[in-house]
Parts: C-alpha cells; sequence; structure tokens
C-alpha cells in the first residue's frame, strides 16, 4: 500500500509538469545577504544542465507575493531592471526551461539583496560654473557612498578654459550615484570637448540629465547648386543651413573655423524626409576635406564651392540635398569609461557629441537604459558623431535597453575586440606582440590567432600561461603549442601595416552575456554590430539604418575589429530599409560573415568575404520582420550550426533600393544551418527565396 501511494504521488507530479529529479539552477550575484548601492544591478546565475532560457522573479518579500518585476524567457544567464529597485530588501529567484517552454527545474532558492541609498548628499548649486561642478563633485568622490546631485531642472552652462577631452575628467571612485534631477548641461565653446570620462572605478550611476553642445561639432549645409561636367571632379554649391537655439543662427562655418575643421572628419548627405537616416543611395560617407572649401563672396549667409578633384561623387548630389559634415577627430564622447566596473547610465537624453555617446574600453558591466541620442528639433538631422554604444574588451557585455539612437553618424552598437599585432616568433608556445593600449592578454585569458590575408582564424583556443614585457613588446607564453603546419603559416608579423600583421584576439574579454532588447535606431552605417558571445539582440527596431539592421562580421580592413559570434539569439526584430548603401552590397538586411582584407589598390584593403572560415557558431535569427530589404534579407556566411526559423519578408516597394541578385535567404560556407518556416507572401519582388553556396548539413522545411 505504501509503494501505490508513493507511485500515485510520482504521477500526479509528473502530471503536474514536476519531477523529483529536477534540480535547481545556482544563483550567482548579488551574493545572498549582499547589500549595495547600485539600483540597476546586474543578476547572473549558473547554466542549468538542459536550459535553454530562463524566468526570473524579484519580490519585496520573501514569498514573492509582492512581485516588483520579473521576466520570461531569458536566453542569457543574467538580467537587469530596466527600472530603478526600491530601497529595503530584493528577493530574487530563477528557474529554467527547455526549448518547447517546459520547466526544467524547480525555482531557484530564493537570495536576499539589500538596496541601501548613500546617507550623504553634495548638491551643485543652480547654474554652477564648471569649476564649482568640479569642487563639489570632488567632495562627493572623498565621501564615498555618496550622491552628486544637480539642482532639480537647473540649466549648467560649462564653458571656460577647459583642458583635455572631457568637461570632466575623474577616476577611482566607488558606490557614486550621480543624480541629474532633469538638469540641463550644456557645453559651450568647446565643441570638440566630451562630457565626462571616468577610470578605473566601480558601481557609478549617472543619471537623468540632457546634454547639448553650443556651437555643434558638426554641420548642414543646403546644396544649391550641381556641376557634373566632369565626372572625376565633385564641384557643387552649398549654403550653411539655420539651426535654432544656438547662439549663432547657423551651424558652424566650414571655412576659416578651425575649432570646428581641425577636428574635421568626414561627410554624408542626410534624408530629411526620415529624420536621423541618410540619402538612399549607394555611398554613405564622402571624402571632402577643408582644403576643398572655397567661400563664396558677398553672401549674407554663407555659401561654399566644394572642388575636390578625384572623386566620382557628384552623380550622388542633387540641389536640394542637404550634406552633413563631422567633426569628430581628436575629440571626446558623451560618457566614456575605462577599466570600469557596474556603470549604469539611466535616463540620459543627448542631442549631439563630439564622437560617440557611451564607451566602455576595458571594463565589465556597463548598463544603458532610458536613454536617447535624440534630434532636438526639426533643424536637426544628425545627433552624435559616432556610436551609441561603444564596447571594446569587456569581459560582461552592456545591457541596452528601452533606449534610442536616432541620428547617430556612425553605429548604433559595437561590440568587439580589437587584434593585437604578432611582432615575432619565439617558439611554437611563445609570441611577442605589440605593446599598445590594445594589448589586454593576461594569464588565464583565452586568444585565437587570426590570418587576415586569408581569413582563416586558426582552430586552436589558446590559453595565456604569462605575460611579461621585454625589449618594448609583450612576451606571451601559452599552451597548447601551435601545430606545425599552423605554426609556418604565420609569415606576415611585424608589419607596420597591422591590417595585413597576423593578429591575436582575446575570447576570454569578448562583451559576453550582453542584451540588447527594446531599442529604436536610426543610424548612419548599422544598427548594431557585433562579434561577441552569448547574447541576445531582441524587441528592437532597426529603422532605416544605412547598412545592415544587425551585422555579425568582422573589420578585417582598416579597423582589424573583431573576431566572431557564438551562441547568439537574434530575435522578433522588426527591420525595415536597412542595407542600401556600400556596405549593403552582397549583404542581407541581418548580415553574417567572417571577413578577409583584399587589395583594393596598392596598400588600400577592403573587407572580402573569407572562403575558408566557420568560426561564427549557434546564432538563432528567429521571427524577426524584415521590411524593404535592399539586395538580400538574412545573409548567413562563414557559419556552423545556424538556425533562421519563422522570419517574415515583406514589403511595400516595387523594386529594390539596390541593384543586382536578389535573396531572401543567401547562405553561403554554412555547415548544419536550419531553415524553417519563413514567410515570404508580404514581399512580391522578383527573388531567389532561398540562394545556398558551398553548404553542407543543410536542412530547409516549409
Amino acid at each position: 500500500m505504501k509503494n501505490t501511494t508513493l507511485i500515485i504521488i510520482w504521477i500526479t507530479c509528473l502530471c503536474a509538469g514536476k519531477s523529483f529529479a529536477q534540480g535547481k539552477p545556482a544563483l550567482s550575484a548579488p551574493s545572498n545577504n549582499s547589500t549595495g548601492y547600485v539600483r540597476n544591478p546586474s543578476f547572473t546565475w549558473q547554466a542549468f544542465a538542459g536550459g535553454y532560457s530562463y524566468d526570473i522573479e524579484l519580490a519585496t518579500d520573501a514569498g514573492f507575493s509582492n512581485i516588483i518585476t520579473s521576466r520570461s524567457n531569458l536566453n542569457i544567464t543574467r538580467f537587469v531592471p530596466v527600472a530603478q529597485l526600491p530601497a529595503g530588501n530584493v528577493y530574487w529567484r530563477v528557474k529554467a526551461k527547455n526549448e518547447a517552454g517546459a520547466d526544467v527545474s524547480l525555482w531557484s532558492d530564493a537570495f536576499r539583496y539589500v538596496v541601501s541609498i548613500p546617507t550623504r548628499t553634495y548638491t551643485i548649486p543652480p547654474h554652477a560654473s564648471l569649476q564649482a561642478l568640479k569642487d563639489t563633485m570632488r567632495k562627493a568622490i572623498m565621501n564615498t557612498p555618496a550622491i552628486l546631485a544637480f539642482t532639480a531642472d537647473s540649466t549648467y552652462e560649462l564653458d571656460g578654459n577647459i583642458t583635455g577631452l572631457f568637461a570632466i575628467d575623474t577616476a577611482n571612485i566607488n558606490d557614486l550615484i550621480i543624480e541629474g534631477n532633469n538638469a540641463k548641461i550644456v557645453i559651450k565653446n568647446n565643441a570638440h570637448v566630451g562630457f565626462m570620462r571616468i577610470q578605473n572605478s566601480n558601481r557609478v550611476t549617472v543619471r537623468r540629465l540632457s546634454i547639448d553642445w553650443d556651437p555643434l561639432p558638426h554641420s548642414l549645409l543646403d546644396v544649391i547648386s550641381v556641376n557634373n561636367s566632369d565626372s572625376t571632379v565633385l564641384n557643387v554649391n552649398v549654403r550653411l543651413r539655420k539651426v535654432k537655439g544656438m547662439s549663432s543662427p547657423y551651424y558652424p562655418a566650414i571655412y576659416g573655423n578651425p575649432s570646428f575643421t581641425n577636428h574635421w572628419s568626414w561627410s554624408y548627405l542626410v534624408d530629411t524626409a526620415d529624420p536621423g537616416s541618410l540619402k538612399k543611395i549607394d555611398n554613405n560617407t564622402y571624402g571632402i576635406a577643408p582644403a576643398d572649401i572655397t567661400p563664396i563672396a558677398c553672401r549674407d549667409q554663407p555659401e561654399y564651392n566644394i572642388y575636390r578633384a578625384g572623386s566620382k561623387s557628384g552623380k550622388y548630389f542633387a540641389v536640394g540635398d542637404v550634406l552633413a559634415i563631422v567633426a569628430r577627430d581628436n575629440v571626446g564622447s558623451l560618457m566614456s569609461t575605462r577599466n570600469c566596473i557596474d556603470f549604469v547610465c539611466d535616463s540620459i537624453i543627448n542631442y549631439t557629441s563630439p564622437i560617440g555617446c557611451y564607451y566602455s574600453f576595458d571594463g565589465s558591466d556597463m548598463k544603458v537604459l532610458n536613454c536617447h541620442s535624440a534630434l532636438k528639433d526639426e533643424s536637426r538631422f544628425v545627433s552624435a558623431n559616432a556610436d551609441g554604444v561603444h564596447c571594446r574588451a569587456n569581459n560582461i557585455g552592456p545591457w541596452v535597453e528601452s533606449s534610442s539612437f536616432v541620428g547617430n553618424a556612425d553605429d548604433g552598437v559595437a561590440l568587439y575586440n580589437k587584434g593585437i599585432a604578432v611582432r615575432s616568433k619565439i617558439s611554437s608556445t611563445a609570441l611577442t606582440v605589440t605593446n599598445n593600449e590594445f594589448m589586454n592578454l593576461k594569464k588565464g585569458h583565452i586568444f585565437r590567432i587570426f590570418i587576415p590575408k586569408t581569413g582563416k582564424v586558426l582552430g586552436t583556443n589558446f590559453t595565456v600561461d604569462t605575460v611579461y614585457l621585454q625589449s618594448g613588446a609583450y612576451r606571451v607564453q601559452f599552451t597548447p603549442a601551435i601545430p606545425a603546419t599552423d605554426y609556418d603559416s604565420l609569415v606576415d608579423i611585424g608589419l607596420s601595416d597591422v591590417q595585413q600583421n597576423v593578429q591575436l584576439y582575446n575570447t576570454t574579454l569578448r562583451n559576453d552575456r550582453f542584451m540588447i532588447t527594446n531599442n529604436r535606431f536610426t543610424v548612419r552605417a548599422r544598427g548594431a554590430i557585433i562579434r561577441s558571445s552569448r547574447g541576445v539582440v531582441s524587441n528592437n527596431q532597426f529603422f532605416s539604418c544605412s547598412s545592415a539592421g544587425v551585422a555579425l562580421y568582422n573589420e578585417a580592413a582598416l579597423w582589424y575589429n573583431g573576431l566572431y559570434s557564438r551562441d547568439m539569439w537574434i530575435m522578433n526584430n522588426d527591420i525595415r530599409d536597412c542595407a542600401f548603401d556600400n556596405l549593403g552590397a552582397d549583404a542581407g538586411a541581418i548580415n553574417v560573415r567572417i571577413n578577409k582584407i583584399d587589395s583594393a589598390a596598392g596598400n588600400v584593403f577592403e573587407d572580402r568575404m573569407s572562403p575558408v572560415s566557420l568560426d561564427h557558431a549557434n546564432i538563432r535569427i528567429t521571427n524577426n520582420t524584415i521590411k524593404n530589404f535592399a539586395q538580400h534579407g538574412i545573409s548567413l556566411f562563414n557559419a556552423a550550426n545556424c538556425s533562421i526559423r519563422n522570419n517574415v519578408f515583406i514589403s511595400d516597394m516595387p523594386a529594390y533600393y539596390r541593384n543586382g541578385t536578389h535573396y531572401g535567404i543567401y547562405i553561403n560556407t554554412v555547415f548544419g544551418t536550419a531553415i524553417t518556416g519563413n514567410n515570404f507572401s508580404g514581399d512580391l519582388r522578383p527573388m531567389t527565396q532561398i540562394q545556398r553556396v558551398n553548404d553542407s548539413g543543410t536542412t530547409v522545411t516549409p
């Protein structure tokens, strides 16, 4: 009778979806009963065997009757609440589910995290000068944990003799909350100066500020005439546009104005009918320089002639176009961090920036929540001069949620590591590498070896045993040994041109467990370009990004940004009118590939698809809606064991932005790809729905 009762209980538990064999996920951080001042912390846990996704609950009570926030179907072992947690006790727990959505674990044991509020607050007086702001900030830093508070709704004009590239430049901070209280910051007469740089710090929050520059670090001009009599010369006349709310009624002068022209970078044509985007042409930048500018005399509203010999760009210009010129060389960003852990940017609005917005170098766990790079009014068509979120060599990647980047002059989000140039071969277990800021290998780190000329990533993971400085270079010793054939193939070393040189890529510091969700991107270049692992790009709007909405590829030529991505989910995104520029050639609105360098002319190199790599892996491209793709919908190259499932392709255009062949799904040099349930019925343009080249192990089902 006793055994029969146990069997009945066992069957009842199975019917309820439970099992005595189920375990519990192990929680990691914040540790149980810990206290902290970060109100948007990262909650992390260990991967659970058989777990495909996770649910998390946060509550004010141990019985979880008063839920603060929750999230279902997290594909990474991390969660960041987008809204600040209340002060006091926060209890949290996690459970695992399989790919079908069924529970494969019980709820974990609950951990308690105590949210504490610093007792010391240092208030910056209303309308304070930059020096007064710095003095108050210094007091707060010396007495952390603390709150540095701006006076509510006050305006601060940061002017005067600013030295360096940042108005605020500080380091070595722990547990500081910079509470903006909706104050307005205007950086005056220093268009090249960034707002804030913080280094070597932990647990810093900056929130509720709006920031602008006067004058702006970019200029806009109306095209008033175009002379295309010589197709090898760009010859146009332009007129400086008016801008609202600045000390001058016009955008910055592009002649006789060294504060602008000394930082001149590049130019492009904007789409005034689609604010924040580029003109829908096969070009995203023009090599115009200050030396190409001649002022046209006797004009109340400044006019200029642009004459650039050797340029064939004149065909892209038309009367009525608007030309943007960005001044982003040797400048500071909105917010820059180096070697910082747990840096929160919350509810910040920037209307421009000399370069990009949120930068994290060699750090970990940056959060960008409820932040907006925005066009201030109808006279603006450019916001920041570069990337929205830019993270290099971070351990834990950024969490970017409920934010928008409209009008950025470069990528929305860029995650990557830099190639470390090999200077010499000592032995099969020792190499010397360049001593510069990109050298980030330490004992225990794992790296891969990349050969740019062939596009080959050597097949072995190498673990660093020792690193030390020797005769101006770093000597890196590692295990296992490089196989003899691979060792012999490392011939391009010690070159002055790094893009041709054999490179090491640190795969330990690669923005692991990043999240990009519920954001809006309309930018020049890529909405998100990612070289990372175990991350999610979901529920975003990628509208009118001139290059791919989502790009997973290395930039082997010029930038040597890399390298590959693995264990990623690209899902439930709305991608419209993307990839119409020159980077969209033979590419999808979602574009996955490994590039090698290819000589265009002399020592000028371009990116070309690697013919040998299969280093992207476990990429899941699912449930995205792709509208009006420019050449291909989804391109998946150089990848293994990926899936393209249940994506919807639609269009309200009769033709394509780009000429050539058009494929809905294009796979090339792949292994083990599953293509299932994709719907092309809403895109009636002529195309090949699925194009397969050099693939093996592919399965295609309706």
